[in-house]
């Protein structure tokens, strides 16, 4: 049960590595892996330390985890954490502020933006993560607020990054494309010391590029520093430093009216502009205590400064114009994340992994804007940006948030076959909001959260499972009155079968499961700066997933989703379904090494995408299309070069990659074409 109670340059160098909190074993910290995974490695992965903060083996998790590891973020050059959707079974694309974040429906349910960093809370301001720096996104369906604390039902994404090696290796790529798309990676690794007890890891980023809709850059650079230090026996120190900037102007998105989408049009006006700056402080401290127990802490600080200008358009206001918008935002965010575990294992009625910890997440928004809706229109059709800037009055709001957790879960291996776990966990937090020095303060209130699971291994190769968990996640929308919202809460039951072939090369998973969520919000109809609550949802459907390494030239990547979700009770949306949550779904990707008699290796492949018609909004007022979008990849690789090329929506489909309202419809990439070159040193 859950109680309330300036653009620079495109050569920027950057550094980037931390230690995970709930990182493998001791022992494998200096084990050598290059910078990059070789070709041939399977998309498999056996483990994920993203359920149970541990290492464990993803056959026996009582819970769907989706692993996109390197060799497939490699093969698919995936930049975005939406590029990864389609790997993973009931798993879709979203949007979350027209391109200021990154986001992910899960079993019909938005992340929000939210997401996870080596197990800690990422920023949760306006940040679009850059997948140069990860290793794999580890996507655990159906959140568990025992182990992460405030989140989607729907599910968990965690960034895994990649880590200082105690061998050396460097690698230096450059990729361009359409849309004066240009990209540059410079990635060093290695120890400082002869004992290498001192390693070090960069990575080098730059981009600069266009989109197919005008007016809207995604020009980006990172620059940090890390360091791991094995400072005795059994114990990590991680040091890390994270600078990044982006421009990439709000985008505004597209319009369904006249029952039909209006593609390949551009409300963003070439005077509105985006200036977002990152910077990210991470400390991980590892200690083993003995061979079954040692101690864990991690944080991030994070400090985001933006300062945008919103120009294009609000709401409509016949269904051939849309009234205009303009906003000047001064925006300032710290956010602290703290987190201290005791992992043990010990034997009493069979074998115990056990967890046990405290956290508190603390978030500080102060944004100053000047405000104004209307002053101008736009024709859906032609916009015209040919107008002076609107007059315009102050709107200053502020957000604080503090969580604290405190939590405890165990898993228990009772002998080779069963295999539980169950866990609980107790947070309180406090909301506050202000809008023009009007200040409004929520009372405290607490969540307790429970999760357990079961798994069956009749055979090494073979798991049977339920999984039980519920979440809560703290509201961070206001009504018009500037009250916060009640807390949103949830709950998963799931039952499914895991299963490996092959040798273990290949895995095949299939699940049934029921979801759901309550006190969601939607948009103030007076008011759409505001929220309201809107109910509750019920999500329920069935997964299959099919990944590995079928021969050792040919690799395969297979899912379908079926999805149901729609509201519930106690409120006007009743039986209506969930917005751009499509019945059906299913991907499919291959990648084939051809017999060469020449020298070096050639893979050629890609893949499908099949997302079907959705609801646009929670009305139901209105469908969008169904689509099949088609990709090709080519991987050449000889010695220590690489080559490769990817060629996303070859037919040039239109399509909706997700919908909020009629006036918030994000069309999917148009044709894109990119070409990457990279060498290795080692």
């Amino acid at each position: 049960m859950i109680l309330n109670i300036k653009k620079p340059p495109l050569f920027m160098l950057c550094v980037f590595a931390s230690h995970s909190v709930y990182a493998d074993p001791m022992p494998n910290i200096l084990e050598d892996i290059v910078v990059t995974e070789t070709a041939n490695s399977a998309y498999l992965s056996e483990r994920s330390g993203s359920v149970t903060r541990t290492s464990a083996p993803i056959l026996s998790t009582p819970y769907s985890v989706g692993v996109v590891n390197q060799p497939l973020l490699q093969d698919s050059l995936s930049y975005r954490l939406e590029d990864v959707a389609q790997f993973v079974s009931g798993v879709q694309a979203s949007s979350a502020d027209s391109g200021f974040n990154t986001d992910l429906r899960i079993r019909g349910f938005t992340t929000g933006g939210s997401a996870y960093l080596d197990g800690v809370l990422d920023n949760q301001r306006f940040q679009v993560r850059d997948l140069a720096l990860i290793e794999r996104v580890d996507i655990l369906k159906g959140h568990s607020s025992v182990l992460y604390g405030s989140g989607s039902p729907g599910g968990t994404v965690n960034y895994v990054t990649k880590k200082p090696q105690a061998r050396v290796a460097h690698q230096l790529s450059f990729a361009t494309g359409s849309y004066d798309f240009n990209r540059l990676v410079a990635d060093s690794t290695g120890p400082l010391n002869a004992d290498k007890t001192l390693l070090y890891r960069v990575i080098a980023t730059g981009q600069l590029s266009n989109s197919f809709m005008e007016n809207v850059t995604n020009d980006r650079a990172t620059i940090a520093p890390s360091l791991t230090w094995l400072y005795a026996e059994g114990g990590v120190l991680n040091l890390g430093f994270e600078y990044g900037y982006q421009n990439q102007p709000y985008r505004f998105d597209n319009v369904y009216t006249q029952n039909r989408v209006v593609f390949d049009q551009s409300y963003v006006d070439p005077r509105a502009r985006s200036d977002r700056h990152y910077w990210r402080f991470s400390t991980a401290l590892d200690q083993q205590l003995s061979k079954t127990w040692s101690l864990h802490f991690a944080s991030h600080y994070f400090h985001v400064e933006r300062d945008d200008v919103l120009l294009g358009f609000f709401t409509f206001v016949t269904p051939t114009t849309v009234s205009g918008y303009y906003r000047d935002i001064h925006d300032h965010y710290d956010q602290y994340s703290l987190r201290g575990e005791v992992h043990g294992e010990f034997e009493a009625l069979g074998k115990h992994h056990w967890i046990s910890g405290v956290e508190r997440n603390d978030a500080n928004d102060r944004l100053h804007s000047r405000r104004r809706i209307g002053g101008f229109t736009l024709n859906v059709f032609n916009p015209d940006f040919n107008h002076p800037l609107p007059s315009a009055t102050r709107l200053d709001t502020g957000f604080k948030q503090v969580e604290y957790g405190f939590y405890s879960n165990d898993q228990v291996d009772l002998n080779d076959y069963w295999h539980v776990s169950g866990g609980l966990r107790y947070s309180l937090f406090d909301n506050d909001s202000s809008r023009n020095d009007v200040s409004t303060n929520l009372n405290q209130q607490g969540a307790m959260t429970y999760s357990g699971g079961v798994s069956f291994t009749p055979l090494p190769d073979l798991a049977g499972y339920y999984g039980y968990s519920q979440s809560f996640q703290a509201n961070t929308a206001t009504d018009h009155n500037l009250q916060v919202l009640p807390a949103k809460q949830g709950e998963l039951h799931e039952v499914g079968v895991k299963t490996q072939w092959l040798d273990k090369r290949l895995g095949i998973n299939a699940a049934v499961y029921r979801l759901q969520q309550s006190n969601l919000p939607g948009r103030d109809p007076v008011d759409p700066d505001y929220s309201v609550a809107i109910g509750k949802i019920h999500s329920h459907g069935f997964e299959f997933e099919s990944v590995g390494q079928i021969t050792q030239r040919l690799q395969l990547l297979a899912n379908y989703s079926w999805i149901e979700a729609k509201f519930g009770g106690g409120t006007a949306l009743k039986g209506n379904t969930f917005r751009s949550t499509p019945k059906h779904s299913s991907s499919a990707w291959a990648m084939y090494e051809l017999p060469l008699a020449l020298p070096g290796r050639l893979h050629l492949g890609g893949g499908l995408t099949y997302v079907g018609r959705r609801f646009g909004d929670d009305a139901n007022s209105f469908k969008v299309p169904g689509y099949v979008r088609t990709d090709l990849s080519a991987h050449y690789q000889i010695d220590k070069l690489d080559f490769r090329i990817k060629v996303e929506n070859l037919f040039d489909k239109r399509y909706v990659s997700s919908s909020i309202y009629d006036d918030t419809v994000i069309q999917g990439n148009r044709l894109l074409f990119q070409f990457l070159a990279s060498i290795r040193f080692d």
